[in-house]
């Protein structure tokens, strides 16, 4: 055997194993991301669970509480015992609103009776009346999303427009959603404030660094375009 078949047979063999390498390497990453979206989900399951026993449970409590308080005030003559009565129903309508609102944010039944569309429009409306700013909503859906691409959608709409909001300061926002074929698209552009991109993916950020995290899980992207001054561009990718 020649130096130059020594050169080639150890150029073969080390090709093979970088081939190896590469097929392990995806073998992996198909198993990482796999484990990621099981997580996800037992996560989402759960936030479910607990938003039935908030509505179900807690809020049914409260809802007897405040009937059974009504009752006892009007047969109340007391004027003192009356007005004790009053701030104790005020208190108790005050904890049935912000249960049903917990609630809804954790796991919105909206999201799961009637899909991705009417979620949005749910929670575009309910930010604009809290937060009286203008939200822009724009939906292109010509491929049908599957209940956890959907879920995902929802949940990176929600963080997305609760950093706008919370930390950018931004006024108007627009969300866009699209999907066709094997492609889907989803934008929130703000007029905010921006922000610094490092600090913002650091461990102390939005919330953005665990947002790639979970597009990643589904094998897509998750892209920010922002400035101090500027406002902010999220956008998330999936393909396939």
């Amino acid at each position: 055997m020649t130096g130059n078949d020594d050169i080639t047979e150890m150029l073969n063999a080390l090709s093979m194993k970088q081939s190896q390498l590469a097929e392990s390497l995806v073998a992996g990453n198909t198993q990482m991301r796999s484990l990621a979206k099981r997580v996800w989900k037992v996560q989402e399951d759960e936030r479910k669970h607990i938003a039935r026993e908030l509505h179900d449970g807690v809020g049914q409590l409260l809802t007897a509480l405040i009937n059974q308080v009504e009752q006892t005030l009007k047969d109340e003559k007391d004027e003192r015992l009356q007005q004790s009565l009053k701030e104790s129903l005020d208190l108790a309508r005050q904890a049935l609103h912000d249960t049903r609102k917990i609630s809804r944010l954790m796991r919105p039944r909206i999201l799961d009776d009637l899909g991705l569309e009417a979620a949005l429009k749910w929670l575009r409306r309910i930010m604009q009346e809290q937060e009286n700013l203008s939200i822009e909503l724009e939906m292109t859906m010509q491929q049908e999303l599957d209940e956890e691409t959907q879920t995902l959608v929802f949940r990176i709409v929600q963080e997305a427009l609760t950093n706008a909001i919370k930390h950018a300061k931004a006024n108007n926002i627009k969300v866009e959603v699209a999907s066709q074929s094997t492609i889907l698209l989803v934008k929130i552009i703000d007029d905010g404030i921006g922000m610094d991109k490092e600090k913002a993916l650091g461990p102390d950020g939005f919330g953005l660094s665990a947002m790639q995290d979970r597009v990643a899980a589904f094998g897509g992207q998750l892209m920010i375009d922002s400035s101090v001054g500027k406002g902010t561009e999220v956008k998330m990718l999936l393909m396939g």
